[in-house]
């Protein structure tokens, strides 16, 4: 009966090892979720070629915390880049290239993204009142880049996110938002 008891608490103990273990694996596993939090000046950068020209193109970036969307604990930085924008309604229409800097390499996704002001008045958790809502999502392949254990992966990307561009005509855009990636299978899985 001892031995049960000391089997069973062992692999308890093994078991609660290993989770905790997973658990900090910060940006792992097929499916992330992460979050892009902060104020971000504005800056005039070059992105990979959207239109097709074989010529990066203009884009404004905006630099921002990265933590992970499950514990929301740092791990490192994003770097939202926004072109091809246009006034669509109320609302805004543009392409993101978004950055991911984390621990095991950098990510690099894209999508075309809606933007529109707010109907009800929101404000984030931390009290940041928010004037817009974005959103953008696909089922074809929404990574551009990668390194370390992203290199050469494809998956899809989902933005859902709020933004408070009260500051933008000073080049001030403050982010919430949260992206889903979720990696394909690699052939080492």
């Amino acid at each position: 009966m001892n031995t049960k008891f000391l089997i069973a608490l062992v692999s308890f103990f093994f078991i609660s090892v290993s989770s905790a273990a997973i658990a900090e694996n910060q940006g792992g596993g097929n499916v992330m979720v992460l979050n892009l939090v902060g104020t971000g000046n504005g800056e005039l950068l070059k992105v990979p070629d959207i239109d097709g020209d074989g010529i990066e193109d203009d884009a404004t970036c905006f630099e921002v915390d990265l933590l992970n969307g499950k514990n929301g604990h740092l791990i490192g930085k994003a770097v939202d880049c926004l072109s091809m924008i246009s006034s669509v309604g109320d609302g805004l229409s543009l392409v993101g290239t978004t950055y991911f800097t984390l621990p095991q390499g950098t990510l690099v996704t894209r999508g075309n993204t809606s933007v529109q002001p707010v109907t009800e008045a929101i404000v984030t958790p931390d009290g940041q009142p928010i004037s817009h809502i974005t959103g953008a999502a696909s089922n074809e392949n929404a990574i551009l880049q990668g390194t370390g254990r992203f290199e050469g992966r494809t998956g899809t990307v989902r933005l859902s996110g709020m933004v408070d561009m009260s500051n933008i005509e000073i080049g001030q855009l403050t982010f919430d938002c949260l992206f889903v990636i979720a990696l394909d299978p690699s052939s080492t899985e």
